[in-house]
């Protein structure tokens, strides 16, 4: 079964200080591509990296990277990301976390049966990375998760939900 990671590109820069401390906004876009690589790399996991594009005159666009771990998308004009990562959970097939701090996307995710993360938790991801793919002053964490079977994190997913 496939596995997900989804960021809400704008929403994960905006709430991370590594992020809005680049020199500009297009350093601050790469960053988050980069960050993304790295953890698609490590985590095994395919990375959506979606950017709000609604405004644009350019037609939506996907970018794979890395032979298509990580798709880089521009949504449409007048689709905005949330409105994109709506309707992409629609379509997966396999578990999928989304990495956003809009409560209402994350709404949509829990009713769709995924895992919502906050940008955040997608920074403690990156801090968790090996020393050569994450920042050098941030120390390694071990969690349970990277011991347990796919499918115990899903069956302790629905625990949690039920307990909110």
């Amino acid at each position: 079964m496939s596995s997900y990671l989804i960021l809400d590109a704008y929403n994960v820069i905006g709430a991370l200080e590594r992020y809005r401390n680049a020199d500009s906004f297009d350093a601050a876009r790469e960053s988050l591509i980069n960050d993304a690589l790295k953890a698609a790399g490590w985590t095994g996991r395919e990375i959506y990296v979606i950017f709000d594009a609604h405004r644009s005159p350019g037609p939506e666009r996907i970018e794979p990277l890395a032979g298509g771990a990580v798709r880089v998308v521009y949504s449409a004009p007048g689709e905005s990301a949330d409105d994109f990562i709506e309707r992409l959970i629609g379509r997966l097939h396999g578990d999928f976390t989304v990495y956003t701090a809009d409560f209402a996307l994350q709404r949509t995710v829990l009713a769709r049966s995924g895992t919502r993360a906050t940008p955040r938790e997608f920074e403690d991801l990156l801090d968790e990375l090996p020393a050569v793919t994450r920042r050098p002053d941030a120390p390694r964490r071990y969690r349970i998760a990277d011991h347990i079977s796919a499918e115990t994190r899903v069956k302790l997913e629905e625990i949690r939900r039920r307990a909110e």
